[in-house]
């Protein structure tokens, strides 16, 4: 979705408000993925020289757990607010997705929200114990805890420290 930022300063008559349905079943997302669509709402008001743009999306994520490699799915609400300041679609180095014509490609931003929101490391539960060394399975799993093992090469080293 565009959104014409240009436009809204030169002839505002209200907020405007445009809500759509983005789809990033297809993108590469850094360890999830984002199999459902994304209802995504953008409201633009004009204050004092400004536009003060928000985003709203509540992406659903799906991903193996970083401990246990359970599939996952978690909701992550976002919410932000961005000022802009007439002009800012002609610096090189602007923070939003403008063209040159003062176009703001919505889609393209709720993606990157999506990029800097969800964590990098994601977890079916924060106390998840993970996978058993012994067996391979989700813990608890019943095995009792080994002794650690050493490799039989190291015992030079253990006797030095023992000494």
């Amino acid at each position: 979705m565009i959104l014409d930022i240009r436009r809204i300063f030169s002839a505002y008559d209200g907020p405007v408000g445009r809500e759509f349905e983005a789809d990033f079943s297809q993108e590469d997302f850094p360890g999830y993925r984002v199999p459902d669509k994304v209802l995504v709402s953008v409201t633009a008001v004009l204050e004092g020289g400004l536009v003060m743009l928000t985003l709203r999306e509540t992406p659903c994520v799906e991903a193996e757990c970083a401990r246990c490699l359970d599939t996952l799915r978690q909701t992550f609400p976002i919410e932000r607010t961005y000022d802009i300041r007439k002009g800012d679609w002609e610096e090189e180095e602007a923070e939003l997705p403008f063209s040159p014509e003062g176009r703001l490609d919505v889609e393209e931003l709720a993606r990157e929200e999506i990029l800097l929101e969800v964590p990098s490391v994601l977890l079916c539960s924060e106390d998840c114990l993970g996978l058993c060394p012994v067996c391979g399975q989700k813990r608890p799993c019943g095995c009792a805890p080994r002794e650690a093992e050493t490799d039989p090469r190291l015992s030079v080293l253990k006797q030095l420290l023992s000494d």
